[in-house]
């Protein structure tokens, strides 16, 4: 069962996993969207994650869970509900039907320390405490509790999400389609790590099939500055080369949220990553000028 299998990442996740032969069932909350974008054989029990009685329905009889539904871009406490107490949900039905395995998708943000670092065993404090980093790390909490109680539950981390994907240029696509038409006055030209959505979709299913219940797996392909991707995007598609503002720099009021995320890491030190366990795993993703360049022949034929 998969959580947020109509977003952008969990469409390619539920893409990929029947492609691979795995016997598929999604929550959703909105059935035409569903019809419209999921693969032909995929069972859909529609409601929401605060619906406890469809989240126990879409669990019962599954022997593994992969939770990707959150949000990103709601209020502060809307934020918290979704990821935190979505996650609270889930892992609790998941608990009740005796499911074997649960996959919960996190984020760098959550585990990213002062220096940078992006590890997979973090040990310094968390660096970002905005509501999404926050609330995901919290929801971190509730797996980790319940894969110390006997659960095999694991954590994926993946870094900033970009690429080709059934749900559309939704995620950093959008930024990128942006900034390249001229639309977005800057960026900071912070350093981060990229991970491509088909291969972020492949390593949920390594976690699933081979993670270690109790640990995290960082999902990265490269680090590298937003400029550097933007700029390669848009010289593959004919587009503009956006203004980059140096790390420490602020944004204006009217950043949408993936430009502002370029802001909250261009004030941290530049992005490190350790994702051994996940490589370890046979996690092996494109770097960025693959990756973008994959993108880009996307976006011009969509």
């Amino acid at each position: 069962m998969i959580t947020g299998g109509t977003g952008y990442l969990g469409s390619a996740l539920v893409e990929l996993a029947v492609r691979e032969g795995h016997d598929v069932r999604v929550l959703v909350r909105d059935q035409a969207k569903a019809a419209e974008l999921l693969p032909d054989g995929v069972d859909v029990v529609v409601g929401d994650l605060a619906d406890t009685d469809a989240v126990r329905r879409a669990v019962h009889g599954c022997h593994a869970v992969l939770h990707l539904a959150g949000s990103v871009e709601s209020s502060a406490e809307a934020t918290r509900r979704a990821n935190v107490e979505g996650t609270r949900s889930v892992l609790a039905a998941a608990t009740d039907a005796g499911v074997a395995r649960f996959v919960y998708t996190s984020s760098s943000a959550a585990v990213i320390d002062s220096s940078g670092l992006v590890a997979e065993s973090p040990t310094g404090a968390h660096a970002l405490t905005d509501p999404y980093s926050v609330s995901k790390a919290a929801a971190e909490d509730l797996v980790l509790t319940a894969a110390a109680g006997g659960m095999g539950a694991v954590i994926v981390n993946p870094v900033s999400i970009y690429g080709p994907s059934p749900r559309g240029p939704l995620s950093y696509n959008g930024l990128f389609i942006a900034a390249a038409r001229g639309e977005v006055p800057a960026v900071v030209d912070a350093a981060v790590g990229w991970v491509l959505a088909e291969d972020a979709a492949a390593g949920h299913l390594l976690a699933l099939e081979r993670g270690e219940p109790g640990r995290r797996y960082v999902l990265s392909g490269e680090v590298a500055t937003f400029g550097r991707v933007l700029h390669t995007f848009a010289d593959h598609v004919g587009g503009t080369r956006v203004r980059t503002l140096p790390p420490g720099s602020s944004l204006g009021e009217d950043a949408d949220t993936y430009a502002r995320r370029s802001e909250v890491y261009g004030h941290l030190p530049p992005v490190r990553v350790d994702d051994a366990g996940a490589r370890a795993l046979g996690f092996s993703p494109v770097g960025v000028d693959e990756g973008v360049a994959r993108t880009a022949a996307w976006a011009r034929s969509s």
